[in-house]
């Protein structure tokens, strides 16, 4: 439910903005999909980074 008062707060903003309500939540789908993109970047470049220690390819030195 917070989720849903978060998103209603931004489409209020973006509406004070000029955006219309469709506007709106396309912006928030696409904000939504690139943050998801790039939590899913940053797990993937730590499982790299842990093969390379795991594999001796990388060390502390």
């Amino acid at each position: 439910m917070q989720h849903q008062h978060y998103i209603d707060l931004l489409i209020d903003a973006l509406l004070d903005k000029g955006f219309t309500v469709e506007e709106a939540n396309r912006l928030i789908d696409l904000q939504e999909k690139y943050e998801k993109q790039q939590t899913e970047q940053e797990t993937n470049s730590h499982r790299f980074v842990r093969w390379l220690v795991e594999n001796a390819r990388l060390s502390d030195w």
